[in-house]
């Protein structure tokens, strides 16, 4: 693709989208920081936290007289009782008729100072759980925000706001009330968090989103000061009446010069409007860490109390090192290394996923279905998170490897206009733009829309080896009401990227900076998506899932690829090689909350069909040809004679499956049971080779038990069994029985500094048996002899230490044996999987001062020495590397820069044999620049 016909395109198609996505009506941006919509509001960039102030009589920020302040406490209490109004009215309270409050919250943090004059004290030492355990969880069904003439009010919208219980806290400029009791519940593709940025002078950003299962914050984050917070109850729920840090900290100065009546007119803000500013939904969590990924369990459960082992790579890291693939962010996932594709000849074109020293390439997947069965490098433009769960997942994902899996979730649309540009350029004559716009299409906000789109022109440290793709990615969703919501999903990946089998290990060195890619070598592929999502709530307590996907993907390559040793001279496995897959899903999932005594459950209920077909066209067997030198190679050798045939693959697999999360005290117990059926078929382009079919039923249980301590620590076990399909047949005809993966597994989650940071730990023992070997007598057929097993420490810490500095940090204990293997190989460690591995990456944000918007990065990986293949015949040394980061926010726009391996190491990033390494990329510098409006 040429770069200069590449951007041509782009830059048309984005063009066209933000005319046809832009409302037709404008805004107005007043000088007081509120909007004043016609359509709707548009947030601004915020870095930082909020903070309210405490009040014990009046408010600068206004309420009616109907609506009674509840008072906050200081964090010494831990709970507070609601004042309740004594005339409820229908009316959202005005924060104009309310005068200055005489005590701030800060104040009453510094001092330590409790209420006297609450009617029910609040007791210490008591949980959310236990307060809150006689009536069950309050769901928070809206957030809104009306502007005033001071201020405005936020409010959380709820019928049962009696039953909820607020503490407050300060740190600097942030204002934080933690309310216990409650969930947001919002009819929204996120229905967890609301975010409004700058939304008036003063303040920077108001956030609310669930900390836990039992617990809502709301932070407000001043620019230069505390700002003033009330709270008050009304018949509508909890309002938060909010003003500006500038107008409520400094005394007001009388007036003196008297304005012109029109400039008067023009100031005047927009109180009496009753447009609502509503607040930006987003993913966003606390820096690199996320309370909550279901993943795991497909359930609203936070991850303190799921029993596994789940990592999270978050938007924000992802944005902070500007990976060029998924796979460069794993050394901060404890568990999870690069791996090695190269016993199936894909040169680097798929996803290279190990996971506990299992390879799970084929364990991709995207929003919780599975992603086009490895032949797609997934860009990340269009990504909001990567969840990877650790261990065994049939119970939810069907057959496949023990390791675990991957699932990548995809930006959804927002309810408020945000258009985000940016361009990159770097070292290897990289290049690259993305745009990302979101936004609803009408004027009640029930349909929004987000387009991504993202084109890159890009070489490689390797010779002869480009990088060069174009992305469009457009999302619409329809919110139904009453919290339901249609999504519907369409993409298209144009991807160039050359087949290479990396550098060489020859008499007992890496041949490091080498390429051994020929100039003839060509890949491309095409890959169309289109998928749809519905969520309905049926009853209060049950709603159906569904979802389905239809995935068209093509490849043409010419591959040349020098990936044979035969003594001192190295060969070419060459081949042309056009394929087309098509892969359809569906899933149903039924999910409902119940008690039965004492306890409360969530329960899930599924159905899932998968289909996938492959036809190729390709060379009948590999070509073996040429002899280059591996330290002087020259690439003259001329194309052999090709003998085409068709081959075709398929697989249908279906599920049906049950889950059952239970909370009684401070236990919780998952327990679930898969009955799953597989069904292949495969019919190589060769007519010598017979056609082999594959069949297999199976049942996955899994069951795991976990004790809060504390409504910030847990301990959990679990126990699950997975199955994945043994290709070919016995001799005597019968088919392979399939794998067979056993896995136990104890952990421990804390979380600390006010639930900011997450210290996680695992310790798992799995098994893998039933592994298909060639015959001894009949080399054509395969027997079942092979075990393998895996275990190790895994821990991590993720989220803020400070306000100010963000932390993600992994360190991994591995132990990998072939317990039982007929080709000699007893007792050897895993390809690829090092013993011990590190990876830390901080940010320091500041806040304050000269430097304010400046952010300051770093990272260190640390890996092991590894075996380079199955033998143990060689070893890959270990290494360090460093990284750095910087990024300056200034008005709309974002700098950014990355310096990849500090000190130009070399290194080995995965290996699968002698003739297939990856090196690790030298120094490499990323800068780019982003607009935000």
């Amino acid at each position: 693709m040429k770069r200069d016909k590449l951007f041509q395109s782009f830059l048309l198609i984005s063009g066209i989208i933000v005319l046809i996505g832009t409302p037709a009506k404008g805004e107005e941006v007043r000088e007081n920081g509120i909007v004043q919509p016609s359509t709707q509001t548009v947030g601004k960039v915020l870095e930082n936290n909020f903070v309210v102030k405490d009040v014990q009589s009046k408010s600068p920020v206004s309420v009616s007289s109907s609506g009674k302040p509840r008072q906050f406490q200081s964090q010494i209490a831990n709970s507070l009782s609601p004042v309740k109004s004594d005339k409820p009215s229908k009316n959202i309270p005005q924060l104009s008729e309310i005068e200055r409050p005489a005590t701030s919250a800060a104040m009453l943090v510094q001092a330590g100072a409790t209420p006297t004059n609450s009617p029910n004290p609040a007791p210490r030492n008591v949980s959310p759980e236990q307060r809150g355990q006689h009536r069950g969880t309050v769901l928070i069904t809206g957030v809104k925000a009306n502007p005033t003439d001071k201020g405005l009010e936020v409010i959380l919208e709820t019928t049962q706001k009696d039953q909820l219980q607020v503490v407050n806290r300060s740190t600097g400029n942030n204002f934080i009330a933690d309310i216990t009791g409650g969930q947001l519940r919002l009819p929204s593709p996120d229905a967890f968090t609301f975010r409004s940025e700058k939304p008036l002078a003063g303040i920077i950003e108001i956030t609310v989103t669930n900390v836990d299962a039992n617990t809502v914050r709301v932070t407000v984050v001043g620019e230069k000061a505390l700002p003033v917070v009330e709270l008050f109850d009304d018949n509508v729920g909890l309002v938060f009446g909010v003003g500006r840090s500038a107008t409520m900290t400094q005394p007001e100065t009388p007036q003196t010069t008297k304005k012109p009546a029109t400039q008067t007119q023009q100031d005047k803000p927009a109180a009496q409007q009753d447009n609502p500013i509503e607040l930006v939904v987003t993913g966003k969590q606390d820096g690199y860490r996320v309370p909550d990924a279901n993943t795991g369990t497909r359930l609203d459960i936070p991850l303190l109390e799921t029993p596994a082992s789940i990592g999270v790579i978050t938007r924000e890291l992802i944005d902070d090192t500007t990976p060029k693939r998924g796979e460069d962010l794993i050394p901060f996932i404890p568990g999870v290394s690069r791996g090695s594709e190269a016993d199936d000849n894909q040169g680097g074109n798929v996803p290279e996923f190990t996971i506990r020293g299992f390879s799970v390439a084929r364990q991709i997947y995207i929003n919780g279905l599975r992603d086009s069965r490895r032949f797609v490098i997934r860009d990340l433009a269009n990504v909001d998170r990567i969840e990877i769960l650790k261990g065994l997942s049939s119970l939810l994902y069907g057959t496949g490897a023990p390791g675990g899996v991957v699932n990548y979730i995809t930006k959804k649309p927002q309810a408020t206009s945000s258009n985000n540009i940016t361009f990159q350029a770097g070292s290897f004559n990289s290049y690259r733009g993305e745009v990302d716009f979101t936004g609803p299409l009408n004027t009640e906000k029930t349909l929004l829309y987000r387009f991504v789109g993202a084109a890159q022109d890009a070489d490689s440290f390797y010779d002869n080896v480009e990088d060069n793709r174009l992305l469009i990615a457009s999302t619409l969703t329809w919110l139904t009401g009453n919290g339901g919501s249609i999504t519907l999903e369409g993409d298209y990946f144009q991807q160039e990227l050359n087949f290479n089998s990396g550098i060489k290990f020859f008499k007992n060195k890496f041949l490091y900076d080498r390429s051994y890619v020929d100039p003839r070598d060509r890949s491309q592929r095409d890959n169309y998506r289109v998928s749809t999502y519905i969520d309905q709530p049926l009853t209060k307590n049950w709603s159906i899932n569904l979802s389905g996907q239809y995935i068209d993907i093509n490849r043409d390559l010419d591959i040349f690829s020098a990936a044979v040793f035969n003594q001192d001279r190295l060969r070419f496995i060459t081949r042309p090689l056009t394929e087309s897959y098509t892969q359809g899903d569906l899933k149903a999932e039924l999910r409902g909350n119940f008690k039965i005594g004492a306890s409360e459950h969530k329960q899930l209920v599924g159905f899932e069909y998968n289909t996938f077909k492959a036809d190729t066209i390709l060379n009948i067997s590999n070509l073996i040809v040429g002899s280059i030198d591996p330290l002087n190679p020259v690439f003259n050798e001329p194309l052999p004679n090709f003998n085409l045939g068709n081959q075709f693959y398929s697989n249908k697999q279906y599920g049906i499956y049950i889950q059952d999360f239970m909370k009684l005290g401070q236990f919780r117990v998952l327990a679930g049971l898969r009955y799953g059926s597989f069904k292949s078929k495969f019919k190589p382009a060769n007519p010598t080779i017979v056609e082999t079919n594959a069949q297999t039923t199976f049942i996955s249980p899994t069951v795991g038990l976990v004790y809060n301590f504390t409504d910030s620590a847990s301990v959990y076990a679990s126990f699950s069994r997975s199955t994945e399909p043994n290709d070919g047949r016995r001799a005597d005809g019968s088919l392979l029985e399939p794998k067979t993966a056993t896995q136990y597994e104890i952990g421990t989650k804390v979380n600390l500094l006010n639930n900011q940071l997450s210290i996680t730990g695992a310790l798992f023992d799995l098994t893998q048996t039933n592994i298909a070997e060639p015959d001894p007598n009949n080399p054509d057929f395969s027997i079942l002899v092979g075990e393998v097993r895996s275990r190790g420490l895994e821990l991590q810490a993720a989220g803020k230490v400070t306000d100010n500095l963000s932390l993600i940090a992994a360190y991994t204990l591995l132990d990998t044996k072939i317990n039982k293997n007929s080709e000699g190989l007893h007792g050897n460690t895993f390809i690829n999987s090092p013993s011990n591995s590190l990876g830390i990456y901080a940010k320091y944000n500041f806040t304050k001062g000269a430097l304010r918007g400046l952010s300051l990065s770093s990272g260190l990986i640390y890996v092991s020495e590894r075996q380079g293949d199955s033998a143990n015949s060689f070893e890959v040394p270990s290494y360090v590397r460093v990284d750095l980061g910087a990024a300056y926010t200034v008005n709309h726009l974002i700098f950014r820069l990355g310096i990849e391996n500090l000190f130009d190491t070399r290194y080995v990033v995965s290996v699968g044999n002698a003739a297939n390494v990856l090196q690790g990329s030298p120094l490499a510098v990323t800068g780019s620049v982003s607009i935000k409006f």
